[in-house]
């Protein structure tokens, strides 16, 4: 690892339909030990609901307010300035219900979760038969199990989309 100082034009983003990251730590930059990321979360927008089996996940709510499910909890309102702990194999899944955009920091023990945002942004562009087996091919490879009857119940209840 070497100190650096990673000016806001220089950070990596990606998009997964309309979910925007925004990183510079990853697993090259922190010797695999975390990646860190800034989430956009749109108005209206569940953030597919999963589970990690090789990562923790631990979030800070900078700015708008959230909801999340973690295991069996679902906390419908989480404001700004709060925190969440997503241990690995617990599924959880995040939404934003408000009508403007929520931005969280997301830090990922160990590192390395945004390779598998970087392989699966072209594949969420992609469509075709052979479609849904890259994007569960690709899940399984980083460890990653996709919840979907998680997202239909939670679309339903909270009027929001993928």
């Amino acid at each position: 690892m070497v100190p650096a100082v990673v000016r806001a034009d220089e950070a990596q983003r990606i998009s997964l339909y309309d979910v925007a990251f925004r990183y510079a730590i990853g697993a090259g930059q922190s010797d695999g030990s975390l990646s860190m990321l800034e989430v956009t979360i749109p108005a209206r927008t569940l953030v597919k609901p999963h589970l990690h089996t090789r990562e923790d996940e631990f979030t800070l709510i900078l700015a708008g307010t959230v909801g999340a499910r973690l295991g069996d909890e679902s906390v419908d309102e989480i404001p700004a300035e709060s925190w969440l702990i997503k241990p690995r194999s617990v599924p959880h899944a995040m939404w934003n219900v408000r009508d403007e955009p929520a931005r969280i920091l997301e830090v990922v023990v160990p590192g390395g979760i945004e390779r598998y945002f970087e392989q699966i942004a072209p594949v969420l562009r992609e469509k075709g038969p052979e479609w849904t087996a890259r994007y569960y091919a690709l899940a399984e490879e980083f460890g990653l199990t996709i919840l979907d009857d998680w997202s239909d119940e939670l679309k339903a209840r909270y009027s929001i989309t993928l």
